[in-house]
């Protein structure tokens, strides 16, 4: 079940929870801040949003079909609202704030990704709805709202380039590590791992976003090579995703080498 409902400066999305309704949600909403005339990249917002469809998703409705995810986007002047409600028990959202994961853990970042770059957030009692405001210069409400979907689109890193050079594992993602290809690539990584021991190198040339999901994963190669004396290293970072990465001090564990 996926439906939408345009009006102008707003968008409303209502879905079946699944991860592939996920990063439709995602593309057609950067669609529509497009028209909404936001500028530069969006790398905040299509954070922002993961996030929060990534709590619905994955935690509220557990990836179950019959549970319903609702997202409202608003854009008006200069300004940014996105609420997520799923139908789900709700959770604990103080506890999950007061204590942040630690560099060494695969999951536990979605609410401090949130706290980080959105403006206010803001839970319902039960923890099933969440209200995030952000500042993004320059948008505003389109004078017809869209009805098509937009060419936004997630480019799937399941499919990888891999190489080998002065004894170190090279793999190249083919697009953004995101909750909706980790598992492709959790399974390419133990192979290549259990293969080849060594140093592994991600080159992100290729990568724009990497969400929380996809940060376990890489916390999760390091654990897994660290284990053997073997050392995780990312390469081509661009300069967004090598900040969100410092913050999470993920900088501590392996190497971030910039574009």
């Amino acid at each position: 079940m996926f439906e939408t409902e345009s009006r102008p400066g707003a968008r409303r999305f209502r879905f079946s929870a699944s991860l592939a309704h996920l990063d439709r949600v995602v593309a057609e909403t950067i669609d529509f801040l497009r028209d909404s005339q936001a500028p530069g990249n969006l790398f905040e917002v299509k954070l922002l949003l993961r996030e929060a469809l990534l709590n619905a998703v994955i935690h509220g409705s557990r990836q179950d079909p019959r549970y319903l995810v609702t997202l409202d986007a608003l854009a008006g002047d200069d300004r940014l609202t996105l609420s997520v409600t799923d139908e789900g028990a709700g959770f604990n959202w103080r506890a999950g704030l007061n204590q942040p994961a630690s560099p060494e853990a695969e999951s536990g970042r979605g609410l401090t990704i949130m706290s980080l770059y959105a403006d206010a957030v803001c839970y319902n009692a039960a923890g099933n709805e969440v209200t995030l405001t952000k500042t993004v210069r320059g948008l505003r409400g389109p004078s017809i709202a869209p009805d098509q979907a937009g060419s936004n689109t997630t480019r799937s890193a399941s499919m990888q380039d891999i190489r080998f050079e002065d004894g170190h594992t090279i793999l190249t993602p083919a697009g953004d590590i995101v909750a909706s290809v980790t598992d492709d690539l959790r399974t390419r990584l133990k192979d290549i791992m259990a293969e080849h021991p060594g140093p592994l190198v991600i080159d992100l040339a290729r990568v724009e976003l990497i969400d929380s999901v996809g940060i376990g994963l890489l916390i999760a190669a390091h654990n897994t090579l660290a284990k053997t004396g073997g050392r995780l290293a990312l390469t081509n970072v661009n300069a967004d995703l090598a900040s969100l990465l410092r913050t999470m001090r993920l900088d501590k564990h392996f190497s971030i080498q910039t574009v």
